[in-house]
């Protein structure tokens, strides 16, 4: 029978391996973008999930576990990483930011779900909602990018009309 301490355990898991797909999804990215913009928000995004993977492990250490290494994992989330990884190969900026846009919102379901959980000691509650609030930052800065870069398609396509 899994206990409350297992079910907490798994959870952690998944959140680790949901940062180890991040990496693995902003890695790919970083290979087909060619704007330095995006290369340096992409590698910023690496080092957080690399940093929350250690800090979450740490804790699934302390309940007894094994944390993850894996990149993959399962449900949803995993389905969504797939449709991110595929989306990158069309190497379009928008293309890849919609997709980055789309993997974090999933990876802010998975900690808000986390959240709800009563098994959370508060340093613990307070790591997960620290490190939700910085891929939120991350969701924030990516969906900007996305509006920048469809209000220059859309003043471009104005001045192509009025020339």
């Amino acid at each position: 029978m899994k206990t409350q301490h297992d079910t907490l355990r798994d959870t952690l898991n998944e959140l680790i391996e949901i940062n180890h797909s991040r990496i693995d999804g902003y890695k790919k990215a970083i290979s087909d973008v060619t704007q330095e913009d995006l290369q340096g928000l992409f590698g910023s995004i690496i080092n957080e999930s690399d940093g929350f993977a250690e800090s979450l492990a740490e804790y699934v250490v302390k309940l007894g576990g094994e944390p993850s290494t894996s990149s993959t994992f399962l449900g949803k989330v995993h389905q969504v990483w797939l449709d991110f990884k595929a989306a990158l190969s069309s190497k379009n900026r928008h293309t890849i930011l919609n997709s980055c846009e789309f993997g974090d919102t999933q990876a802010i379901k998975a900690y808000d779900l986390a959240l709800e959980m009563n098994e959370l000691s508060e340093p613990l509650r307070a790591l997960l909602i620290v490190q939700r609030t910085i891929i939120a930052e991350s969701l924030d800065i990516i969906r900007s990018l996305m509006k920048a870069n469809t209000d220059t398609k859309s003043e471009i396509a104005a001045l192509d009309i009025t020339q």
